[in-house]
């Protein structure tokens, strides 16, 4: 009996992959492309009712799967915790296949024009090495820095991905037989000798790429093809960055990505010559403070105010339970809220004519004949009394009801896998409305 149920799994493993074949909990969708040692779908997961990405690795010529590369990319990727590095969100052996999902993005910057408006490509490095010098602080190699290997996001968001031949460095110097995309890959890791300054190195001939329209290629002499276009684009200390980061010498590179991040802010151009509208000095941006603004400008018409939460300072409002960034429990709008008063219970505003709180269960305020109007926007109805209701309310105002169903909204991208309310992990960590862990 154990030996026909084995030859059915092996049968399976075996199925051809296409539109409509369920796997586990996914219902494949069309093939997104196909790497060096996996294949990518979209893929629908009926239980949480999102679609997300689905990485299965190749068959090899002996009929197996080759799902060392999977595997080895979840080990690695579990280490990092970085929003520039793109999550693994499950992985799993369905039927034989050793199936990895991650969140779906918009695409890669492979799929972008080239050249690029260099205001867009600069921000677009800044999250790639932010996200690079988070794994080579972790020792970690990526080994295969790639355009197709950068994800775009909503808001601008970018992330990192495909650990696949990822290396974790143990001594001074390690080999490996995985070569990486080629065009993108540094001397010495096509010699089978990859250092974090190799991943350097690739992020620098993408960034060249998207500046001039040129991918420099073997021997690397310097200047390139496209050196005149570099020198129109930016200034004088940003080529002398680029020449250092492309040198075929790895001593002759910055080390990691700390370190070329840090000299490609001190060398970034102004802009102020440059035909880009709504010039921005790039050393002197906050990057939290525009993904905070990147939020608030996709909620706005959500949450119609904002508090700042007090450990993190990212924007929440009265109806979390949580901050979603950070998971603090330790916000308070007693001096804070818009409302008239302040529920005793949960310390969140209430107004005069609601009769009960609607976001813990407390009891109203008696009003008073002063009592300053306040305009709010309600988004529906109880379906016990017919009261309105606030998006997000957790009780309904007039009868004190519960409201059972979950809340729902077009603009978020995803819900919470335990409570079916609406969340989006491109900003948040945790679910704000039951402290679920959503990353």
């Amino acid at each position: 009996m154990a030996k026909r149920q084995d030859k059915t799994c092996n049968n399976r493993a075996h199925m051809k992959l296409k539109k409509g074949v369920q796997l586990g909990k996914y219902r494949f969708g069309k093939q997104l492309g196909e790497g060096g040692h996996c294949e990518v779908w979209k893929g629908w997961d009926t239980i949480e009712n999102i679609w997300v990405a689905l990485k299965i690795p190749h068959v090899q010529t002996n009929g197996q799967r080759d799902n060392q590369s999977v595997l080895n990319e979840v080990r690695l990727v579990s280490q990092l915790r970085h929003p520039n590095i793109f999550p693994v969100k499950n992985v799993e052996i369905i039927d034989g296949y050793t199936v990895l999902a991650s969140e779906l993005s918009t695409g890669t910057l492979d799929d972008c024009s080239k050249p690029m408006s260099v205001r867009r490509i600069l921000s677009i490095m800044i999250d790639v090495l932010e996200g690079l010098k988070c794994a080579h602080k972790n020792r970690i190699v990526h080994c295969d820095v790639t355009p197709g290997n950068i994800f775009l996001f909503p808001d601008n968001h970018v992330a990192i991905g495909d650990f696949g031949i990822g290396l974790k460095i143990k001594g001074r110097m390690q080999t490996t037989d995985d070569f990486g995309t080629p065009g993108y890959v540094a001397p010495e890791q096509a010699y089978g000798h990859p250092r974090y300054c190799s991943d350097c190195f690739s992020a620098a001939l993408i960034l060249y790429q998207y500046l001039t329209g040129y991918l420099p290629k073997w021997p690397f002499r310097w200047p390139p093809r496209g050196y005149d276009r570099l020198r129109q684009r930016t200034n004088a200390q940003f080529v002398r960055f680029m020449k250092k980061a492309m040198s075929v010498d790895p001593a002759d590179r910055f080390a990691n990505a700390g370190q070329m991040l840090a000299e490609m802010l001190k060398a970034m151009p102004k802009l102020s010559g440059v035909n880009v509208p709504n010039t921005i000095d790039f050393t002197k941006l906050d990057w939290k403070q525009i993904r905070r603004q990147a939020f608030i400008r996709r909620y706005k018409r959500v949450f119609t105010h904002f508090h700042q939460c007090v450990d993190c300072g990212e924007p929440i409002t009265e109806g979390m339970i949580i901050c979603p960034w950070c998971s603090s429990a330790k916000n308070r709008f007693t001096r804070r809220t818009k409302f008239n008063y302040v529920c005793p219970r949960c310390h969140k505003g209430i107004l005069p004519t609601w009769h009960y709180c609607p976001w813990c269960y407390g009891s109203g305020i008696k009003p008073d004949e002063d009592d300053v109007k306040i305009k709010v926007k309600y988004n529906s109805h109880c379906k016990h009394c017919s009261g309105k209701l606030m998006r997000f309310m957790r009780y309904c105002p007039w009868c004190n009801r519960k409201v059972k169903k979950p809340w729902k909204s077009d603009i978020f991208p995803e819900k919470c896998p335990k409570c079916r309310w609406p969340v989006d992990t491109n900003f948040w960590n945790s679910c704000p409305w039951c402290t679920q862990k959503l990353v």
